[in-house]
Parts: C-alpha cells; structure tokens; sequence
C-alpha cells in the first residue's frame, strides 16, 4: 500500500489567521483591549446593582471611621495666637469643632477661609501642631479711627474696613472721629490730617468728610476749617502757620475756608458781628 503523501503547507484560512495575528494592533487588542472591555463591563454590572452599591458605601464608611478612630489622628485642643478674648470667642464659633477632633476630617483650607471672612481678621494660618493641637495663628486688624453713622459709632482699620461697634466715644478717645459718607474710604488721609494738626490736636472734635469730596476740621467752641479737595494737608498747615503767627483761631471766627488757597476767607462768630454791627452804629450815629 503506497503511503499517503501529507501536505504541510498551512491551508489558505490558517494562514490568513496567522497573519492576523501577527498584526501588533490586532494582538494589543485581542490582549489588552478585550480582557479590559469584558472587566469593565463586568465591574458595571456589579456597581450597578443597588445590594452592591449599598455594601460598597457601608464598607468604606467602616474603613474611613476606623481610620478616623486611629489615635495618631486625634486633635485634642484649640490654641488661638494673635487674638484678643473676644475674637478668639468668634474665631471658636466660626471653626465649630468639636473636640476631640480627627485630623483627617477636618478641612483646614475652608477653616481658614471663614476665619479670614471675620473683619478683625487680616490674615489666618491654621495647623495641627505636633502636640496634637490645632494651632490658628492670625494678624488681627488694629483700630485706628472711629466712625460715626446713622446707626452709631464704628471701628475703622487703616484699610477702611469695619471692625465692629464701638459702644461710646469715651472707650476709644485716643482715636480720631470722622463723621460722614465715604469717610471709611479715607481714612489715610484721614489720618494724615489728624497727624498735622500739631497744636490742634487737642482741640479738633472730628473729621467731616463732606459731599464725599474733602474734609471740614471741626474744632471746640463750634469752629470749623473748611479744607479743599486736593492738598487738605498743605492747606491745614497754612492755618497752623497763621495760628502760632496770628491766633487767628483765638479770635471770634466760627468758620475758617481755607478751599480756595489764594484767598482764605473767615466767617465770624455772632459775637463779632455783633461787635461790628454796634461799632458801625457808633460811627454812623445810628441805634446799633
């Protein structure tokens, strides 16, 4: 019996599929990108299922409690530097936590950003120390005139923002008094005004902003110094030059208008027009 004769050449669809295969796309995908698709869709099913979801959420919250439970973690105490009793008490309100605290629940990032939403507050940092104590750390804002509104007496920082209530003039005297709209928005110059007036100070009352354009200097005995909208500076060290030359403040004027620099007129007190009415009557020899 004559042997039968095999032919090892690869039939035409075994060699197709061998060339395939030999693709680097085509393998990538049959190894890489099927096995993730069928794993994806799996997993979608699965997380998808309300029974899966419900166990999936209950074991992380054990595992996200264990982890807050871990002692490491634990905050113990609040520690407040830079401020005084009562904006410690408020920074306490605002941060509301409750000790002992976990480290790893507590975000510090908005912690901060409501303690700097605080008007005393200029700038806040805020850390767990290595004594397990939450550390906040701030630069308070420093009063430096009063302001006087409709609704009462305010604190005014360098800034122009408002610190809080002032209760009466007489608790904060050592600070300038502006009065009017728009004062909050100059106060440096304010300020600046409060600074030059050298011998004045004494006697100045407060600070008139007036029209939100320029200052009135309201002095005792119901005398005022009317300033210009630019230069209020110069031109109230120009009374002060007339003051210590001529007392011109000691005499009977009530309103000394210093807007118009070239020509500085006086209004005076009812006293002197008084005075030069019958002075006038006098000479004239007319009743006064």
């Amino acid at each position: 019996m004559r042997p039968v004769k095999r032919d090892y050449a690869p039939s035409r669809w075994r060699y197709r599929l061998a060339r395939w295969w030999l693709s680097p796309r085509v393998r990538r995908m049959v190894t890489r990108w099927v096995p993730l698709t069928v794993v994806a869709t799996v997993a979608a099913i699965v997380a998808t299922d309300p029974d899966n979801q419900a166990y999936a959420a209950k074991q992380y919250d054990a595992i996200w409690s264990a982890i807050e439970a871990r002692p490491e973690f634990a905050v113990t105490g609040l520690r407040i530097e830079g401020a005084g009793p009562a904006l410690s008490a408020q920074i306490r309100e605002v941060l509301d936590v409750q000790m002992p605290a976990s480290s790893v629940s507590l975000d510090l990032s908005a912690a901060r950003t409501r303690i700097e939403g605080l008007p005393p507050v200029a700038s806040a940092q805020i850390a767990v120390g290595a004594d397990r104590q939450l550390v906040v750390r701030v630069r308070s804002r420093t009063p430096v005139a009063a302001w006087r509104r409709m609704d009462g007496l305010w604190l005014l920082d360098v800034e122009g923002t408002v610190l809080g209530a002032l209760d009466s003039r007489e608790a904060r005297a050592d600070l300038p008094l502006v009065v009017g709209a728009g004062a909050q928005n100059h106060v440096r110059e304010a300020l600046a005004l409060a600074e030059a007036s050298g011998p004045l100070a004494e006697r100045i009352q407060g600070l008139v902003r007036v029209g939100e354009r320029r200052w009135d200097v309201v002095l005792s005995d119901e005398q005022r110094v009317l300033l210009p909208e630019t230069g209020a500076v110069d031109a109230l060290m120009h009374v002060l030059a007339l003051q210590l030359g001529e007392e011109v403040l000691e005499r009977d004027v009530a309103v000394f208008d210093m807007r118009n620099r070239a020509r500085p007129t006086v209004r005076l007190g009812t006293h002197a027009v008084h005075e030069m009415r019958r002075l006038r009557a006098m000479e004239t020899g007319e009743d006064a």
